[in-house]
C-alpha cells in the first residue's frame, strides 16, 4: 500500500476542486479557512454531497466551499445551543429521581438497591452488583467532587455516602438515564408523569438525548447523524417530521423536536430560536434539505418557534 503523502493547504484545496468543490475567487481567504478547520474536518462536511461511483473518483457533485463552511459552523452552533437545552432536562430529570427516591426511602434508602430497582428484571445477584459498582464510583466521584456541602459531614452517611438530594449531582446524564431504566415499573410511571408521558417514551427519548449529549461532547458532525436506535417520535411534534411511509426519520430532526416536546413541560418559555436558525440556515429554503435533516419540509422547521 502506498503511503500518503504530505499536503500543503494549498494542494489541499486543489485536492478539493479536482473533487468538485467550488471555491471562490478570494483563494487566500479559503485557504485560511482550510488551515483552521483542517482538510479532513472539511471531508467530514462535505460528505453530504459526495457522489461515489465504482466507475471513477468520488466528487463532491459541484457542491460550494462556502455551503460547506455554512454547514460547519451551524453544526457547531447547534451543537451548543442543544448542550444547552439538555442541561435544563438533566437537572429536572434528577431533581425528578432525587424527590422520589428521597421521599420513598429516605435519605441514603437508594443506596439499597433492593428497595426501587425493578426486581421483576434482575434477581438478587444482579441487583447486588449494580449496587456495589454504583457505590464505588459514586465515593470517587464524592472525594474528586468542590462542592462545599459535599465535605459536609452532616450530608454523609458513616461510610461517606451523600444524601440522595446531593448525589444527583454527582451523576452523568448517562448514570441518571441508567437510574431510571433500572427502577421499578412503578417508580418508572412516577418519573414519566412528571414528563407528560409514557415511561417507554421516557427512556427512548432519554436514551436519544445521551447518544446526542455525546456527539456534542465530541465535536463530531452533528447534523449529518442518523440514529441507529430510533427513538420514539414525540407525540406533540410528530407531524413535522419526515416520514418514510411508516416509518419516521432517524436523523436530527426527531432528537430537536424531542427535546422541544421536554422542554413544554420543564420551560415552555424556553427559546429554540438559536437552534431554529442554525436549521434555518443550513436548509436556506429547500425542502429536500430539510428532509434530509429529518423535518417534513422547509416549513416544518418554523415549529421550533411556533407556539
Amino acid at each position: 500500500m502506498k503511503s500518503p503523502h504530505y499536503l500543503t493547504p494549498s494542494e489541499q484545496k486543489r485536492l478539493l476542486q479536482q473533487r468538485g468543490v467550488i471555491f471562490s475567487d478570494d483563494e487566500e481567504k479559503d485557504i485560511q479557512k482550510i488551515k483552521e478547520l483542517g482538510f479532513y474536518k472539511i471531508k467530514e462536511f462535505a460528505n453530504v454531497y459526495l457522489f461515489k461511483s465504482k466507475y471513477s473518483t468520488p466528487k463532491y457533485n459541484n457542491a460550494y466551499f462556502a455551503d460547506i463552511l455554512t454547514r460547519y459552523y451551524q453544526d457547531k452552533n447547534l451543537r451548543m445551543h442543544i448542550f444547552h437545552a439538555s442541561e435544563s432536562i438533566e437537572v429536572f430529570l434528577n431533581n425528578q429521581i432525587s424527590d422520589l427516591l428521597g421521599k420513598k426511602y429516605g435519605a441514603f434508602g437508594y443506596l439499597e438497591f433492593k428497595n426501587w430497582m425493578d426486581r421483576k428484571r434482575f434477581n438478587k445477584f444482579q441487583v447486588e452488583e449494580k449496587q456495589f459498582y454504583f457505590k464505588k464510583k459514586l465515593l470517587r466521584k464524592v472525594k474528586l467532587s468542590s462542592l462545599s456541602d459535599m465535605k459536609d459531614r452532616n450530608n454523609l452517611n458513616d461510610e461517606g455516602f451523600p444524601t440522595v438530594w446531593l448525589m444527583v449531582d454527582c451523576l452523568t446524564f448517562g448514570d441518571s438515564v441508567h437510574i431510571v431504566e433500572n427502577m421499578s415499573l412503578k417508580n418508572k410511571r412516577q418519573i414519566a408523569k412528571s414528563f407528560n408521558c409514557t415511561p417507554r417514551e421516557l427512556l427512548s427519548w432519554l436514551k436519544c438525548l445521551n447518544f446526542i449529549r455525546n456527539i456534542c461532547a465530541h465535536n463530531n458532525d452533528l447534523i449529518d447523524i442518523s440514529i441507529i436506535t430510533k427513538p420514539q417520535p414525540p407525540k406533540n411534534y410528530r407531524q413535522f417530521l419526515f416520514k418514510d411511509g411508516h416509518r419516521f426519520t432517524n436523523k436530527i430532526a426527531i432528537a430537536i423536536l424531542i427535546i422541544k416536546q421536554l422542554m413544554t413541560v420543564i420551560n415552555p418559555k424556553y427559546s429554540f430560536y438559536d437552534i431554529y436558525h442554525a436549521f434555518n440556515r443550513v436548509s436556506a429554503g429547500n425542502d429536500n434539505v430539510a428532509q434530509s435533516l429529518g423535518f417534513k419540509n422547509f416549513k416544518a422547521i418554523h415549529s421550533l418557534v411556533d407556539n
